[in-house]
């Protein structure tokens, strides 16, 4: 049986009949014209747009959209935005949920080491993804603000945390990157002493060389790019391997 069909009286008219298809198509039909206009460009794709009719009225399509052309983020933030907008959060709180999203990311890209930070950081946002998706915020704003504002100091302490340890391993042993090696040597400050490779990948120094290698391979398997890494911290620890495996050598 075919999932929709025309209507004999007026062709412009397509009765749909797939039950899996009829909320696709309500969540459609409630899209302002606004966000029509959006999707029919190409600008937002058809899941989020689905997604928008479906859980927003149109006050907050609109506000939503407000926010989007000020912003112009990205499927995977704009997805967190609709869904801060689908709980009723104000838009000063959106922006900041949105600001402590990324900066969650850029933590993950400088944690390369598997070490305690990185299980604080773990268990802070799984606490921060599971109150934010299942809505247990605080209800009144001012304590709203003021439990954001704590859980953003907290990652930012881990963020900070984690850059003065990479910078004070790419004095040590170079960076891939020669801008980010002048930033680090600009802002790096007193130098607290270089981090080990074995400490770098979360081994203890004097490791095994097999346990080392095993370890060194299981990090560079997470962060290749074909799964899903960073090809700048793929590059990055393979030149710190080669430096401590150079010196190895030479001993």
């Amino acid at each position: 049986m075919d999932n929709m069909k025309k209507n004999r009286r007026d062709p412009e008219i397509i009765t749909v009949t797939d039950d899996r298809l009829i909320p696709v198509v309500a969540a459609l039909t409630n899209l302002t014209e606004s966000w029509k206009a959006q999707l029919s460009k190409g600008a937002v794709s058809l899941p989020m747009a689905v997604q928008i009719g479906k859980k927003l009225s149109h006050d907050r399509q609109q506000a939503l959209l407000e926010f989007w052309e000020d912003t112009r983020l990205p499927d995977k933030y704009m997805n967190r935005a609709l869904h801060a907008f689908a709980l009723n959060m104000p838009d000063w709180a959106v922006h900041q949920v949105i600001r402590i999203f990324r900066l969650t990311e850029k933590i993950k890209a400088s944690m390369v080491m598997l070490n305690d930070w990185m299980d604080r950081f773990d268990a802070l946002y799984e606490q921060f993804e599971h109150e934010f998706w299942e809505g247990e915020w605080p209800g009144a704003e001012d304590e709203l603000e003021s439990y954001l504002d704590k859980l953003e100091a907290d990652f930012q302490e881990l963020y900070r945390q984690a850059s003065d340890e990479k910078k004070s391993y790419n004095r040590h042993y170079g960076d891939s990157s020669s801008d980010s090696a002048r930033d680090s040597a600009r802002t790096a400050g007193p130098s607290r002493g270089p981090v080990s490779f074995p400490a770098l990948i979360g081994a203890a120094d004097d490791a095994s060389p097999k346990e080392l290698k095993q370890r060194y391979r299981t990090l560079m398997k997470k962060l290749h790019p074909d799964h899903g890494g960073s090809a700048y911290l793929f590059d990055w620890v393979k030149q710190a391997h080669d430096h401590y495996m150079q010196g190895k050598a030479s001993l």
